[in-house]
């Protein structure tokens, strides 16, 4: 008994279940001399894995935040808002699946709120002055409270790898709801040391369900990620899909989009840590200018 009770233990440690993982995106990471647009996203996400019709699962559920302002802090009159005021308070479910040939099926649930019931002004009040940072001035022509619901997909496919060290999985994206409705085409281009997608950080697949073969004992690597982007509906510009509310200053979505991300991974036993780069083109088409803002993550792992 003594015996089954160690080799159990030893087999425990052999893999992960589940992750913890905090992921904060701030504009104020490239120390520019402004802060604006989106500028500022929380995010606290539990992934765990799982089996389903034989094939690796990953599930994650989150709940995140993201603030967006316009570009003048000192917000007069109406006419000082290029992009609105918004906050965006959500929880997701995520469920990703990975098949042979290196292909990766992704779907998502979210249901959330714009609005001030979003505490994206209290937030953003919160740590402007904790910082001592300068408030932004025009939160009451905020977006106004309205709940939202949206469906995402994603499919991509690794279709080139070489040794190990390089590999292109482009991936198309299809969001549809009352927050956001939107498709993304693009792929990742990765340079570096780095497992299977099914086993990757870079879709937040270490854990396992089981004691798994891995081809390396850490990941490290670069990648790139351009996206093409046609948006349909951006209810943190437009305001709610079925209720806009009074006194909000709203804005027009600009169709197309450009978005490229450079982001660098280690991953090893339980951490992973990303950094991201992101270049984001004009959301809204009185925005003055495109998005350039940093993310941090850092992943734990738990038996």
């Amino acid at each position: 008994m003594l015996l089954s009770a160690v080799y159990a233990q030893q087999k425990q440690g052999d893999y992960f279940r589940r992750e913890l993982s905090f992921t904060n995106d701030n504009d104020a990471y490239l120390f520019q001399k402004k802060d604006a647009n989106y500028t500022n996203g929380l995010f606290l996400k539990l992934t765990t894995a799982a089996q389903k019709n034989g094939n690796k699962t990953v599930r994650s559920y989150e709940i995140g935040q993201m603030i967006y302002t316009p570009l003048i802090r000192k917000t007069a009159a109406p006419e000082d808002i290029d992009r609105p005021y918004c906050g965006y308070l959500f929880f997701k479910y995520n469920e990703s699946q990975f098949f042979a040939k290196e292909s990766v099926l992704q779907y998502s649930v979210s249901l959330g709120v714009v609005g001030a019931a979003s505490f994206g002004e209290d937030m953003q009040n919160s740590y402007h002055k904790f910082l001592r940072y300068a408030p932004f001035t025009g939160w009451q022509y905020q977006v106004q409270n309205a709940l939202g619901i949206d469906l995402g997909f994603n499919y991509a496919r690794t279709i080139i790898e070489d040794s190990s060290w390089l590999k292109w999985v482009p991936d198309i994206q299809v969001n549809l709801g009352s927050t956001f409705t939107n498709a993304k085409l693009g792929a990742y281009l990765c340079v570096g040391s780095f497992e299977k997608n099914s086993n990757s950080a870079l879709w937040n697949a270490r854990v396992q369900n089981k004691a798994t073969q891995t081809n390396r004992k850490y990941e490290l690597f670069a990648y790139w990620h351009p996206q093409i982007i046609f948006q349909a509906y951006n209810a943190t510009v437009e305001g709610g899909l079925f209720s806009k509310g009074n006194g909000a200053v709203l804005g027009e979505t600009e169709p197309w989009m450009f978005q490229q991300t450079w982001g660098l991974c280690y991953a090893q036993g339980r951490w992973t840590t990303k950094i991201e780069l992101i270049y984001q083109s004009r959301e809204a088409v009185t925005q003055k200018n495109p998005q350039r803002y940093g993310s941090l993550q850092l992943g734990y792992r738990l038996h």
